[in-house]
């Protein structure tokens, strides 16, 4: 009886744990652009200056101000894990661009965004 206890409580913990980490689809979701024919920048990173990098190019670009709807910027560590389970390095700074269904750019320099914007209007 008390084997059965046990191996039920584990089967419990089992099944909750794996209910708490998120798949990709999860992810995806959270990232993904929610409009079509536009993107949404994600940002990861923990430096206010690098942050500034980024806005900077994205407002002189206006390919990507036309096509890029919103930008977040993620300064958590947990969300950390979200680039692992995308298949990335779990590591800042990282610049993540997504459509509707799926990652479509990604990068660690932000002056690589002018090459990107110049791949939108083609």
């Amino acid at each position: 009886m008390q084997k059965l206890k046990l191996g039920l409580c584990l089967l419990v913990v089992a099944l909750f744990l794996t209910g708490c980490v998120p798949n990709k689809t999860d992810v995806l979701e959270k990232l993904v652009s929610k409009e079509e024919n536009k993107l949404h920048m994600q940002i990861f990173s923990d430096s206010p200056d690098w942050d500034f990098e980024v806005n900077k190019v994205h407002n002189s670009e206006p390919t990507l101000h036309k096509y890029i709807q919103q930008a977040t910027i993620h300064t958590e560590d947990d969300k950390l894990k979200w680039l692992k389970i995308l298949g990335l390095e779990e590591k800042r700074q990282v610049i993540l661009i997504f459509d509707t269904e799926k990652m479509v750019y990604h990068t660690n320099d932000p002056e690589q965004l002018r090459e990107f914007a110049k791949t939108l209007d083609k």
